[in-house]
């Protein structure tokens, strides 16, 4: 049996540094956000609806002791319900409005990935063709060969607006 040698470019081996970010799926679309905003990702867990609010506000649910409100992505960006499937996951992301710190829970279709991109990957958003509002999006990043939306967590997470009752 002869061994084989691959020759390995020092780029490939070098390691990026700089900001991680979450990719992930919603309606097989890949997205990302910055991993910083993250207090943990956790299995779907049960979700108690609450009457009078949006439709992407599924509900709350309770996550070691602490209850916390439950966004469905899908329908708040795409107006899609998400379909509960074994790879659906909460992302639990902080988010501070006036001296509080809030937890609010993202439901996404599939967890993908932790990803480091580099400052030149980053391109900025197109005003047409995307599956998402664009005001949501921060800006688009180079992901094997294809550009992905980077959201923007502070217009998404909006807890002003998330905590007010359906009209």
């Amino acid at each position: 049996m002869s061994q084989q040698t691959i020759e390995i470019e020092d780029d490939e081996m070098a390691i990026k540094e700089g900001p991680q970010y979450l990719l992930f799926y919603l309606q097989s679309y890949l997205f990302a956000f910055g991993a910083n905003y993250i207090s943990e990702i956790v299995e779907l867990p049960q979700i108690t609806k609450v009457p009078w609010m949006r439709p992407s506000i599924k509900g709350v649910c309770n996550i070691r002791g602490s209850i916390i409100g439950v966004l469905d992505l899908s329908k708040y960006l795409m107006d899609i319900d998400y379909i509960d499937t074994r790879k659906s996951a909460l992302v639990i992301v902080n988010k501070d409005l006036q001296d509080m710190n809030y937890k609010v829970g993202l439901v996404v279709d599939e967890v993908y990935e932790v990803e480091v991109f580099e400052v030149q990957e980053f391109q900025e958003v197109p005003s047409f063709g995307l599956p998402i509002d664009s005001k949501y999006v921060a800006s688009m990043v180079l992901y094997n060969n294809d550009f992905i939306p980077v959201l923007d967590l502070q217009s998404i997470v909006d807890i002003e607006l998330l905590s007010q009752r359906e009209e």
